[in-house]
């Protein structure tokens, strides 16, 4: 494959990826892990505590004592009374009262007339004690106390909800979360306070709750979180400055959704205070004097419980204490959505880069690229988020990282190929390098290079019948098959040092003669040992060595030059003596005129446990068809 076409595939690749990671929630989901390792390493808020809010906890102490949930308002009413008189600068309710309290004396009148038909009237009683509800009321009204709502796409039981408190919207930059429809609380209550805040809680794909919105959409009307509008409850102007949003003095980075990072305290960074506690002292003017105080509960069985970084499970009140805490603190952690571009623009620059420096086979920039990457984004990331900045460091990370490895990989595949292709080369050039040799050998010869074609596929038909029938199974494979094939092209190589005057010699060779002629397998021995001392011995030139030295052996005995006798003799020289001694007799040469193939094949098969290995002249009865058949395409020119 040219390189300019990797080029191109790499950069089409790390494209598509690239789209294809920003729109997924891999990426996304890895980036919040990052944060939340960042956060861990730098330990924010460990040690500060949220000294601005107070939560009033409706605990498992204050419920086993006052009674399961819902209580009855009237205490409510008296926990808000208590918090007001100890001059609290701001009260939010993180409840929701969508029912009427129906432990009030009006409504247990009307349940017994109703279902029993049964005229109840309870005596002596204030008539204004009969309706808990118009108490909490009057409470919520006089204290200021914001209250609460939840907002949803679907329709719910009580979503007439009036006089919701709504801020201004200023800023071209926010894109805010819509929603259809939201449940508030009971409409005595709901009418009773000018000021209300929504309480839904968004968790991330891994069930963890790392950010909150302040803002959201419902038709044309921006709502503020309990927690914003608790702090507007305080001074409810708001200014807007692109991605900046200014309450109370306090700056505010958000993203376009208005979502923000929470900075969470340790368990004890937050002030609580138990319901109950709170009802038996005389006042609490000492504790909550100037603080924002938010009612809630922790209790378990309230199901008002989520999951945060590094595995803590924390109350939602406290949720909510965390936003204006960190408002009030300055330590909200903004994740500006431009940073995740950013991030994915530059991850493709260092992704393209790492290709060109892949092409260009500069292996050890790759890693040094890799290490300049890590130590700079990390070492970035925990600066900015030191300064309330996270930078969606997953969205450089995770891509430039997934891309690192899909290049390396490519990288070790490129070189594979590459070894393959370059190994291919020198082992065809090698063939072509003895096949040569072995032309050298027998250029006096009138056969040339149909001798060598056709005895290396002859040996080939030979062993491979022999393997399909599962014999020698521990010596005999493929990979061994196609070694004897190619070594086979030297069984006569070492006829270069025999005189042409013996070589050419038309008639029979004298017994001088023939002993010259027998010493070319100890001489085609000694040429490939000598390439075995220039290199080092393997399987391949032992291969050679053994069909070039002992392909005259004979099964008996009788053979030369070492008169080795049946398995002694390796099973590749006497898978060559067969091939060698049919193709010279379907030959014609200088000595003799070539032979019929019936001829031939009696005297193979007459050769049967004297000259030939019989394993050796079943596979050849197996492959007759095909001897003739190379024979006859292969055939002298």
């Amino acid at each position: 494959m040219k390189k300019s076409y990797l080029y191109i595939f790499m950069l089409v690749l790390v494209s598509l990826s690239h789209f294809y990671l920003y729109k997924s929630t891999f990426v996304e989901n890895l980036d919040l892990q990052i944060y939340d390792l960042s956060t861990s390493f730098l330990e924010m808020n460990e040690n500060k505590q949220n000294s601005r809010v107070v939560v009033v906890d409706i605990d498992e102490k204050s419920l086993q004592a006052l009674g399961q949930w819902p209580w009855p308002r009237v205490m409510l009413a008296q926990l808000i009374n208590k918090v007001s008189a100890s001059q609290a600068s701001a009260i939010g309710l993180d409840i929701l009262l969508p029912e009427k309290d129906r432990t009030s004396p009006i409504e247990i009148e009307n349940f017994y007339k109703t279902y029993f038909h049964i005229d109840l009237t309870i005596e002596g009683l204030d008539k204004k004690y009969f309706n808990n509800d118009l108490i909490l009321a009057d409470v919520i009204h006089n204290t200021h106390s914001v209250l609460s709502y939840y907002l949803s796409d679907t329709p719910l039981t009580n979503n007439k909800c009036n006089n919701i408190f709504t801020v201004p919207n200023t800023s071209d930059f926010l894109q805010l979360n819509s929603y259809l429809y939201l449940m508030c609380n009971s409409a005595i209550i709901q009418n009773a306070s000018s000021m209300q805040g929504f309480v839904n809680k968004y968790v991330d794909l891994d069930g963890v709750l790392r950010k909150i919105p302040l803002l959201a959409q419902k038709e044309d009307k921006t709502l503020p979180s309990l927690a914003l509008a608790t702090l507007l409850s305080i001074d409810d102007s708001v200014r807007y400055d692109k991605d900046t949003m200014e309450v109370l003095g306090h700056s505010i980075d958000t993203s376009r959704d208005s979502s923000v990072l929470l900075n969470y305290y340790s368990n004890k960074g937050y002030k609580k205070l138990s319901a109950l506690d709170l009802l038996q002292m005389s006042e609490a003017k000492e504790l909550l004097q100037g603080k924002i105080v938010l009612l809630g509960s922790s209790a378990i069985a309230l199901h008002d419980r989520v999951i945060i970084p590094h595995s803590r499970e924390i109350a939602g009140v406290l949720v909510n204490a965390t936003v204006i805490g960190n408002i009030l603190d300055d330590s909200l952690i903004s994740q500006p959505n431009r940073y995740k571009i950013y991030n994915l623009l530059l991850s493709f620059f260092l992704s393209v880069l790492l290709a060109i420096i892949l092409f260009r086979e500069n292996r050890v920039w790759i890693v040094v690229l890799l290490v300049i990457v890590l130590v700079v984004s990390i070492a970035a990331n925990l600066f900015e988020l030191n300064a309330g900045i996270y930078i969606s460091l997953g969205y450089l990370l995770v891509p430039f990282l997934v891309h690192y490895f899909i290049i390396n990989l490519l990288s070790i595949v490129i070189d594979v190929i590459e070894k393959r292709v370059f190994l291919e080369e020198l082992n065809q050039s090698q063939i072509a390098l003895f096949d040569s040799m072995v032309h050298v050998a027998e250029v006096h010869d009138t056969e040339t290079g149909e001798h060598i074609v056709r005895t290396k596929k002859y040996v080939k038909l030979l062993a491979k019948s022999i393997y399909d029938k599962g014999l020698y199974k521990d010596y005999l494979n493929l990979k061994k098959i196609e070694m004897i094939y190619q070594t086979s092209a030297l069984h006569d190589i070492g006829k270069v040092g025999i005189t042409d005057l013996i070589l050419k010699k038309k008639g029979k060779l004298t017994e001088a003669e023939f002993h010259v002629m027998k010493t070319h397998a100890k001489l085609g021995k000694n040429i490939i040992d000598n390439a075995i001392s220039s290199y080092k011995e393997n399987d391949f030139f032992v291969t050679a060595r053994n069909i070039a030295y002992f392909h005259h052996e004979k099964y008996d005995g009788s053979g030369y030059p070492k008169g080795l006798v049946g398995v002694e003799i390796p099973l590749e020289a006497r898978i060559m003596a067969l091939a060698d001694v049919y193709d010279a007799l379907m030959s014609k040469r200088v000595y003799k005129e070539a032979f019929a193939y019936e001829k031939t094949k009696n005297i193979i098969l007459d050769g049967r446990l004297k000259h030939f290995d019989p394993i050796v002249i079943d596979a050849f009865l197996d492959k007759e068809e095909e001897f003739k058949t190379i024979s006859q395409v292969y055939a002298n020119k």
